[in-house]
């Protein structure tokens, strides 16, 4: 147990100790006894005697003071001090008036559009790490570049992580090139995993990052980043920004096609469909055939043809497989 929170010290502690088991004993006897340096006792008996822990009348005869007692008067003690404590804490909720008071006479004093200008890489970054931070809804971003190096995404991955597990929405766009790295195809798979949802497309964007829909940073130069940023939070230019982000959004492609294409539909012609829907009610082909107007033998024909392509023994089945692949 750490008896430091209420101020007994281990060479405290160690005297006290001792006093209990052995009431009655000297100052001298003490060093002797317990091995110590005889200025390391004298300053332990100190401490006691200031937290009320012996009584020190009598140096030839010390009394220490009931465990009980003592030790219960100490955290009683110690209590109320940190009670004092968390009242002035609590007590500093007070400045928060005056403080807005100096925020809204800066709003006044503001200039007619809120956009801030960021000029210092680091300072970007930590403007960046705040805003992730202090973000609760969503974060959209395009990536129009290419992949990101390793050290990025090392530092990249604990943010993303940290906002999908806070319940964020985190939507992303990115450019073909930035999946030519594997690091990079690795990071974007775990933010899938995560949650996150990712597109991408080769139509030409801008780099940006927007906070719940309230707060976009952009490049004060789109073709030099190192330049620095601009921090916007003007209602008009980020509804504009909104809808520049979902005009990319809604035509890009999932990470998941881009990467693993999914098998592209049959090219039919009019009739192959016509057949395909025909085989799936008619008993015979003559029936089939009359009413889609051609010879019996062409439609055996399409429809051998047909069962070929969807690896089908029979007819039922390959109206079953047209229907499970959608061609039909």
């Amino acid at each position: 147990m750490d008896l430091s929170v209420i101020g007994i010290t281990p060479d405290a502690e160690a005297v006290y100790r001792h006093l209990l088991r052995n009431p009655g004993q000297s100052a001298g006897s003490i060093p002797e006894a317990l091995g110590m340096d005889p200025d390391t006792v004298e300053t332990a008996i100190d401490v006691l005697d200031r937290l009320g822990m012996i009584d020190l009348s009598d140096r030839y005869r010390i009394t220490a003071t009931e465990p009980r007692t003592a030790i219960e008067r100490l955290v009683e003690q110690r209590l109320e001090e940190l009670n004092a404590e968390i009242r002035r804490v609590f007590g500093t909720r007070d400045a928060i008036t005056s403080f807005l008071d100096d925020k809204n006479q800066g709003d006044r004093s503001a200039p007619a559009l809120d956009i801030e200008r960021v000029e210092s890489g680091a300072r970007v970054r930590q403007r960046l790490d705040d805003l992730a931070f202090f973000s609760h809804k969503e974060t959209l971003c395009l990536h129009p570049g290419g992949p990101f190096n390793e050290l990025m995404i090392e530092s990249a991955l604990p943010l993303d992580t940290r906002s999908l597990r806070r319940g964020l929405a985190l939507r992303e766009i990115f450019h073909p090139d930035a999946l030519q790295d594997t690091r990079m195809v690795e990071y974007l798979r775990e933010l899938s995993r995560l949650g996150a949802q990712i597109r991408v497309t080769d139509q030409p964007m801008d780099r940006m990052l927007m906070y719940d829909r309230s707060v976009a940073v952009v490049p004060i130069d789109p073709k030099a980043h190192s330049t620095g940023a601009l921090i916007v939070r003007e209602p008009g230019l980020i509804s504009q920004l909104v809808i520049y982000f979902e005009s990319l959004w809604k035509p890009a492609t999932t990470l998941a096609d881009y990467l693993d294409p999914p098998a592209k539909d049959p090219s039919l012609s009019h009739m192959e469909q016509r057949v395909l829907a025909v085989m799936a009610r008619a008993d015979k082909d003559e029936i089939a055939a009359r009413e889609l107007d051609i010879s019996v033998r062409t439609y055996r024909r399409y429809v051998a043809d047909l069962m070929a392509r969807l690896g089908a023994v029979n007819r039922f089945q390959a109206a079953l497989r047209a229907k499970e692949e959608n061609w039909i």
